[in-house]
């Protein structure tokens, strides 16, 4: 990856309030990373659904106007793609203009907003981009200023460390890293296992970093961390989509399914566990 390339975030926007807060959390991701922002105003799933209708400057809510002034005023260059994308050709699109994440607001309830749950899975699952999921409330000024990494017993430490080491990196942004102390012997070492690495990557990259160990311990530290949050004053959280599921996946659910589209809107960057996933240069 060529880092001398400017960087690109994607945004997809409905127009929507759900649409709005996509681009707002977008231009953050952009100034943190110096990068500029691609909005998206016609994503659609498939190419057999898209609409030809294109929306113009003239046909947008004066809003949705005000944002993109916002965004000139801080110097943040914007692209608005009017016509219709499918999820395969943007993701052909952020690999050619070196796109740093996506960024989808997503609803629990279905026809308020594009990305219902089931959308938004389907819409991640296959991205080699990370994908920053929030809801349709807008950041505040405190937003990606603290930032969470779980730690677990599976060997996916080093891509959730890299990208939340990243907003350390790009933004001085404290790592708190949680944990969970289980008293099953063989669990606790893969735990202590995947915290040596990650705590040797830091060290070796300068990252600040603080452990938070949690007990009792709890089965799903991806989602207990999003509770605990408040704690820590942290407005994100870094986790990887479950690659293989179970049979108690197919029957309940996969774990990541409580954090996206959340009632709350706690943005959640969701990685998925591939070996082309798309990195920066550390």
């Amino acid at each position: 990856m060529d880092e001398s390339k400017k960087l690109n975030v994607i945004a997809i926007t409905d127009f929507t309030d759900f649409g709005d807060a996509a681009v707002r959390y977008g231009s953050v991701v952009a100034a943190i990373f110096n990068a500029s922002l691609t909005i998206v105003g016609n994503y659609v799933p498939h190419k057999k659904l898209i609409n030809h209708k294109k929306r113009t400057p003239e046909t947008l809510s004066p809003h949705f106007r005000r944002s993109l002034e916002n965004l000139s005023d801080h110097s943040i260059e914007t692209i608005l793609l009017s016509d219709p994308y499918t999820a395969s050709e943007l993701y052909q699109y952020a690999d050619e203009t070196n796109t740093v994440m996506f960024v989808i607001a997503v609803s629990s309830q279905k026809n308020r907003t594009t990305f219902n749950r089931k959308k938004a899975f389907s819409f991640i699952k296959p991205s080699r981009h990370p994908v920053l999921v929030v809801g349709n409330q807008m950041p505040g000024t405190d937003i990606f200023k603290q930032v969470l990494l779980p730690i677990d017993i599976y060997l996916n430490s080093k891509e959730k460390a890299m990208w939340a080491g990243y907003f350390h990196r790009y933004y001085q942004a404290p790592v708190h890293i949680v944990y969970s102390l289980f008293k099953d012997e063989f669990l606790l070492q893969k735990v202590k296992d995947n915290l040596a690495f990650v705590e040797k990557l830091y060290q070796n990259l300068n990252i600040n970093y603080t452990l938070h160990p949690i007990t009792p311990s709890v089965d799903n530290i991806d989602y207990h961390s999003m509770k605990i949050a408040p704690q820590f004053q942290a407005t994100l959280t870094v986790i990887m989509m479950t690659r293989y599921r179970s049979l108690t996946d197919l029957l309940i659910g996969v774990k990541e399914k409580k954090m996206i589209g959340n009632p709350i809107g706690f943005p959640v960057l969701c990685l998925n566990e591939r070996d082309d996933l798309y990195v920066l240069c550390t």
